[in-house]
């Protein structure tokens, strides 16, 4: 249940008191014994913060090669927004969308009113240079990191499984894309919303009543902002509410004010989906869908936590994934056999952390394993907390624990590795493909005439999504002045569109000019 101290340390210091002339099988005396203890705190302190320095460099190892990529896709809309709209109406259009849906220049799709004000506040300080945006994006990712060490620490999880869950988050890279990704700065709303279940957590412990009722204030806040940041924040909830009832609830499951404390978060979940929905005038069946697809949506993202990788035409990777997604969906099983409440209330949050992406309608893929990605790293440190004192049984001696902690270091590094080849890929294929489409359309038309068409094809396929939903904002962006429409066609009907050309209209065909 909950952490086993580290007993090399331990034993250490009860060598040197027995060599201090204590004879064997004797009482330890009170003043030495508090002296065990204050070594034995500072000494888990120490590999803690080790611990957490060290998921901080891999972290950045990881995401290096991001830091500097240039804006693409839906960045230029945001910009735009951010250049040419008022505060007044930037605002407006951020928290009030349904007050004219048809006008929504940023929230026509999502509410995140937060995430789209946080981008406003940074387009003050960097403006045109991507750099500022990634480091923040990368700060809210290492904030995330520490509130996984904090929870950690708060589950009273073995040094070691600290540890394990701080680099499992820090380093997994199914998710990069959510700290590359410049738009995807509603990660933000993440960190927010474990520091939601940490207080939530420190709420339920704590035994004065006033404490208690400001601790949920805070966490209700903390949870409220996440939200207002990015909708998906509700995957914390399978967790809290699971935690509360397998672990910190503190009456019989027959007294009904046991489940006090839990109503404030469902009702706050169903303020957030009435004005998200109703209000918003998006149902909620327009995205989210429960059938077959569901359900491969749910076992993909499963397949993703032990093994995140996208080679599924290799036999071995797919075999591997097939295994280790089978033995993570065993885990509560093996936690009710085990009798471990934190390990099974965690390791089902998870799987419920799961449900609304294995929902959306919309897309599916690795990149949207981010915010899941950090409770399977607390599912990872439970398990480890769970297994380090067996290993320790069977391997003795500090050589043994030296190298543990060495291994997990390397394993860490090792997918830090193959996490920073990824990110280096991607802006490779995304971002500076986008960027050299960007420069050759400027080198070629640095003006376009007011109120023609620009008619462009070869477009980058990340562009092209959605009918190229991004081109408009993108070339609105780069030409303030005036009026110009996007039209995208196919390279293979070029001659069919150069006689519908207007004298004021362009042809812009990437890689051919």
């Amino acid at each position: 249940m909950g952490g086993v101290p580290s007993a090399s340390p331990l034993a250490s210091v009860r060598r040197i008191v027995g060599a201090a002339g204590r004879a064997p099988g004797a009482a330890i005396p009170a003043r030495w014994q508090r002296r065990e203890l204050k070594l034995l705190a500072h000494f888990r302190d120490r590999w803690a913060v080790l611990g957490l320095a060290a998921a901080f460099v891999l972290a950045l190892a990881v995401y290096w090669p991001g830091l500097t990529s240039p804006f693409y896709g839906d960045d230029y809309r945001y910009l735009l927004a951010s250049r040419d709209m008022s505060w007044g109406s930037f605002l407006r259009d951020a928290f009030y969308p349904w007050a004219d849906p048809a006008g929504s220049e940023i929230a026509a799709d999502h509410w995140r009113p937060l995430s789209w004000t946080w981008f406003r506040v940074q387009y003050l300080f960097f403006g045109e240079e991507p750099p500022g945006y990634h480091l923040t994006s990368f700060a809210a990712h290492l904030a995330g990191v520490t509130m996984v060490w904090l929870l950690g620490r708060r589950l009273s999880f073995h040094p070691a499984g600290v540890a394990a869950a701080t680099l499992a988050f820090a380093v997994h890279p199914a998710g990069f894309e959510s700290v590359v990704w410049i738009s995807a700065l509603s990660l933000v709303g993440f960190p927010l919303a474990l520091g939601g279940l940490l207080t939530f957590m420190v709420a339920v412990d704590t035994p004065a009543r006033r404490r208690r009722w400001w601790l949920h204030a805070a966490a209700l806040s903390l949870l409220t902002a996440g939200l207002l940041n990015r909708e998906t924040v509700v995957a914390i909830f399978p967790t809290l509410g699971c935690w509360y009832l397998l672990v910190g609830r503190r009456r019989s499951p027959g007294d009904m004010r046991a489940y006090l404390p839990l109503v404030p978060y469902v009702v706050l979940v169903a303020v957030y989906a009435l004005v998200s929905t109703w209000f918003f005038t998006v149902r909620s069946d327009q995205k989210l869908s429960a059938d077959l697809q569901s359900l491969e949506n749910g076992w993909l993202y499963v397949r993703q936590a032990p093994v995140p990788t996208s080679m599924e035409g290799n036999a071995l990777v797919t075999w591997a994934q097939q295994g280790l997604g089978l033995a993570v969906m065993c885990i509560p099983l093996c936690a009710v056999a085990a009798r471990r409440r934190v390990l099974l209330a965690l390791s089902l949050g998870f799987l419920g952390s799961i449900v609304p992406y294995a929902m959306f309608n919309v897309g599916s893929g690795p990149r949207y394993f981010y915010f899941p990605g950090a409770l399977f790293a607390l599912v990872v440190g439970s398990a480890t907390t769970e297994v380090t004192p067996r290993l320790k049984g069977a391997f003795r001696g500090q050589h043994a624990v030296l190298a543990s902690r060495a291994g997990l270091l390397a394993v860490a590094a090792v997918v830090a590795v193959v996490g920073n080849r990824r990110v280096d890929n991607f802006v490779e294929r995304v971002p500076d493909v986008q960027q050299q489409w960007v420069n050759d359309l400027k080198r070629n038309y640095p003006q376009l005439p007011d109120g023609g068409t620009l008619y462009v094809t070869n477009v980058p396929f990340r562009m092209g999504l959605l009918n190229g939903f991004v081109l408009q904002p993108t070339v609105d962006y780069l030409y303030p002045e005036g009026t110009h429409r996007v039209k995208m066609f196919y390279r293979v009907d070029l001659e069919d569109v150069r006689p519908w050309l207007e004298p004021n209209d362009r042809l812009f065909v990437f890689g051919e000019q």
